[in-house]
């Protein structure tokens, strides 16, 4: 019986057991195994990569897997650029590319796929995939490689097209204007371009943001990039002298050439062929170019805007600065118009403030030199939609300071206010709040202009640097030329302490022959904060800056005009050099930088 029952005890439990690992099982989905994070792989070319007598009219790529061509018109590049774009489709696995013109005898045509090709489940890019053919007895090896970046700020700058021209065309320098290159390809995210199979030939590289897709430089807005130099073809890797061709040199010279077929170099007929294509030492320069994009600014100054740009302000905007620019109008104008003339730090904007309402239009003439002569006449109604108007509240002036940090007024400065508007009288109240420390004083404040047009005044009742202090200005105190007046102003200030605020001391060397430079101060995102033009070596200093990080650049200002110019193709002007301080510098309140180590600057 006892037998019986350890029988029945072991049987339910096997059962209860197997009951529950198929429960187990049923409830867990099967997860698929490891994603796949493997690219596409060629499994078949026709004709194989690298051939040599090329005579077909397409070339049938296959792949290991189903997989996807994206936008093939745009991103696969063929060189030499072929006159009509071939027949570019995917059929199941295999990539057809069907020619519709005879190809140039003797030539290496290389085709680019870039980042086209993905697999189609995952989406795994098949990158920087390039086949090449020859239509002659040899395969050319040569690469030039590099990158582009923004001239300014030193960016990457992608889908940039970069092409070659071969230095034996006549009328060289103008082929990029006119003339389909000789290689071309793009830059990737990271602004890096690689061109491959290259003749034994020096060419002129040249970069463009391609507008209008023609290949060409012909239009104002497209930015380019150019070499003022011709640049060699050279082979991408370091390889010993030329050897004889004994088969233990053509097995390491076919390890290292994975750009020549191993069944090319076995043929006697292309022995002589492999042996003049034998790698050199390169010229590293030559293969990691820095091409620096810009967009050219057309020289010829003109005036780009005469407009009534808000009530009570005319705006004149020129191309270029123009400081002896003459804004006049030939009538007689009533005091109560109140013009005031200012311009933009650049000089080339000239602004003209008045009191609306007092003239419905004006005659103004506009000259600069022999270039502009205009003379019209200006309504000085504003128009704006009555919606805008019903719902527009009367515009307040605009007020700040010269404030920095938490209210820190540097010292030996004055506190200055600064208006969006000249001002054309204010009215102090008798009593003003005015706070020194917990002290609060009751009396009236005095202001005087700092600058002829009435854009800021400067607080001359006394203070000492040793308090903080308090004030607050009620509404309408200063009131605008365009009739507009302040909001309530309170200001809290006190003079920076030395635990406050640090200096940055540099020394810097121009280069020799320069005829000055531009050392600027930017913050991490590249905003210019500060600069100082030198002309020879000396401290340069950067002084009363709150606690940040901050970075140094200086330009090497070829045209003497203070400030970075950009290139120009057509005049073959490089646009100038923009040198970066190795580092950022932290200011840390309380602590200066002093650089030890003089920055002597170099032409590239």
């Amino acid at each position: 019986m006892i037998r019986k029952l350890k029988y029945l005890i072991v049987c339910s439990g096997l059962l209860l057991t197997a009951f529950l690992a198929q429960r187990c099982a049923n409830a867990v989905a099967p997860t698929g195994g490891p994603k796949d994070s493997t690219p596409p792989v060629v499994v078949e070319a026709v004709p194989e990569n690298l051939s040599v007598n090329f005579i077909g009219k397409k070339v049938e790529i296959t792949f290991n897997e189903y997989i996807t061509l994206e936008n093939a018109n745009q991103n696969v590049l063929i060189s030499p650029p072929l006159s009509e774009k071939p027949d570019i489709k995917l059929k199941n696995k295999t990539v057809v590319i069907k020619f519709k013109e005879i190809l140039t005898a003797n030539t290496t045509y290389t085709i680019d796929f870039g980042n086209a090709i993905k697999d189609l489940h995952e989406g795994n890019p098949f990158k920087d995939y390039v086949y090449s053919f020859s239509t002659g007895d040899f395969i050319d090896t040569l690469s030039i490689a590099g990158k582009v970046l923004n001239a300014e700020d030193k960016k990457p700058v992608e889908n940039a097209y970069v092409s070659l021209y071969a230095a034996d065309r006549e009328n060289l320098d103008s082929l990029p204007l006119t003339t389909v290159p000789n290689y071309i390809t793009k830059t990737d995210k990271e602004g890096r371009f690689n061109l491959n199979g290259l003749a034994n030939k020096e060419y002129l590289v040249f970069a463009l943001k391609d507008v209008n897709s023609n290949l060409y430089f012909d239009l104002p807005n497209e930015e380019v990039a150019f070499l003022d130099s011709l640049v060699p073809a050279s082979y991408p890797w370091t390889a010993p002298p030329p050897q004889p061709l004994d088969s233990t040199t053509i097995d390491s010279l076919a390890m290292q050439m994975d750009t020549i077929a191993i069944d090319t170099i076995a043929k006697p007929k292309d022995s002589l062929a492999f042996e003049t294509m034998a790698p050199t030492m390169y010229d590293q320069n030559s293969l990691d170019l820095t091409l620096l994009m810009f967009t050219e600014v057309d020289s010829t100054q003109v005036l780009l805007e005469k407009k009534l740009v808000e009530e009570g302000l005319l705006r004149f905007a020129f191309r270029h600065p123009a400081k002896e620019a003459v804004v006049m109008t030939p009538e007689m104008l009533p005091d109560t118009f109140n013009l005031v003339t200012t311009h933009s730090a650049e000089y080339d904007t000239v602004l003209w403030y008045f009191t609306p309402n007092v003239k419905d239009s004006l005659w103004v003439q506009v000259k600069y030199d022999t270039l502009i002569n205009d003379s019209s006449r200006y309504s000085l109604k504003f128009k704006e939609s009555k919606n805008a108007r019903r719902n527009r509240e009367p515009e307040k002036l605009k007020v700040t300071n010269n404030l920095i940090g938490r209210g820190g007024l540097i010292p030996k400065e004055d506190l200055i206010l600064k208006f969006s508007e000249p001002i054309v009288r204010y009215e102090m109240p008798d009593s003003t709040v005015f706070k020194c420390d917990t002290i609060v004083f009751y009396g009236k404040l005095a202001f005087e202009p700092v600058d002829e047009e009435g854009f800021e005044y400067r607080l001359t009742t006394p203070f000492s640097a040793d308090s903080s202090y308090s004030f607050e200005l009620p509404d309408s105190v200063f009131f605008g030329i365009r009739g507009r007046t302040n909001g309530p102003i309170k200001v809290d200030f006190h003079v920076m302490n030395d635990d406050e605020y640090g200096n940055i001391y540099i020394t810097v060397t121009p280069p020799e022959g320069m005829k000055q430079v531009v050392v600027q101060l930017t913050n991490e995102s590249g905003k210019v904060l500060r600069q100082e033009v030198i002309t020879n070596k000396q401290e340069v200093m950067f002084d009363y800056l709150t606690p940040a990080k901050y970075k140094l650049r200086t330009i090497l200002d070829t045209d003497g005009n203070g400030k970075w110019s950009t290139g120009n193709y057509h005049h073959r002007l490089l646009p100038e050099t923009i040198l970066e301080y190795k580092d950022p510098l932290e200011i840390r309140a309380g602590w200066d930088i002093d650089l030890e180590e003089v920055w002597e600057l170099k032409k590239p």
